[in-house]
């Protein structure tokens, strides 16, 4: 029962890393096309959101911090990206509220580039949950046009040998330029089969994304800054408990440079609104 929960543990951890982005969009501020993206503040109900961003002199992303509330709980997360001369990714380091509830530190995550096919081709870090070691270990899979198709994690527990723990599949428009589909497959318990649990699906606008980093969006779990244009809807299926489908419909104020300046995302059913607004420098 312990390591079920764990897995457990370990796979929402990846779930609230993979879906957060997508819900959460609104673009702000009276920028020209040359600023970069610093800051996107949201509020839903009496719930309320800061994300900032941080780049370094080649105006690549190298630090994500949120701030705020949901209900009663902090959503507060830090992550630092930690890039080599080239700009390519060598380690994240992440820090949340949620992870030090449970006596995580910090989980730090390496990542593998292969030089000649200019690819990331894996990923690992490891934490103790409930003092017990557990390991995860991603691979990318790319398909023919150089995008990745899959990411397949493998779970370590203590002694037990890697199984398959959780696999993602990322559908492309035709053009190559959004994820259109977000397709999670999971095991519920250590070592069982994986199996689908849930799906996102997004439909887009002709305006320019004011944050985009392309492949590392996927390597990053923030598919939503793959994108070049702002998703007006977003179908969240939840295939192990349908009662937790939605849909997020999205209406923007664009700014000078064709990026948001800020928006209003409906969640139905419910109809809580969250109003998102935009700060560019």
């Amino acid at each position: 029962m312990k390591k079920t929960r764990i897995a457990l543990f370990i796979l929402s951890v990846f779930f609230l890393a993979s879906c957060q982005k997508e819900i959460d969009w609104g673009l702000g501020g009276n920028a020209v096309a040359d600023k970069l993206l610093v800051k996107i503040s949201s509020k839903t109900g009496s719930d309320s959101t800061l994300i900032s961003y941080t780049y370094n002199a080649s105006k690549q992303l190298i630090g994500e911090n949120t701030s705020g509330v949901s209900g009663t709980a902090s959503v507060d997360n830090d992550l630092k990206i930690y890039r080599n001369s080239s700009g390519i990714i060598q380690k994240t380091v992440q820090v949340a509220s949620a992870l030090t509830a449970n006596g995580i530190d910090s989980i730090v995550t390496r990542f593998n580039y292969n030089t000649t096919l200019l690819r990331y081709t894996s990923s690992v870090f490891a934490v103790t949950v409930m003092g017990t070691n557990v390991k995860d270990s991603a691979v990318y899979i790319y398909d023919a046009a150089g995008k990745i198709s899959f990411d397949e994690h493998y779970l370590k527990v203590s002694i037990l040998p890697p199984t398959l723990a959780l696999k993602n599949q990322y559908t492309y428009s035709a053009d190559g330029l959004n994820v259109t589909v977000v397709q999670q497959s999971a095991a519920t318990t250590i070592g069982g089969p994986i199996s689908p649990q849930a799906s996102q699906t997004y439909t887009y606008d002709s305006k320019k994304n004011p944050l985009v980093v392309k492949k590392e969006a996927i390597i990053l779990f923030r598919t939503g800054l793959f994108n070049a244009q702002n998703p007006l809807k977003t179908v969240v299926t939840n295939t192990s408990d349908p009662t937790a489908d939605f849909t997020m419909d999205y209406v923007y104020r664009y700014n000078s440079a064709g990026k948001p300046d800020s928006s209003y995302g409906t969640r139905t059913p419910g109809g809580a609104v969250t109003a998102a607004k935009y700060f560019y420098q």
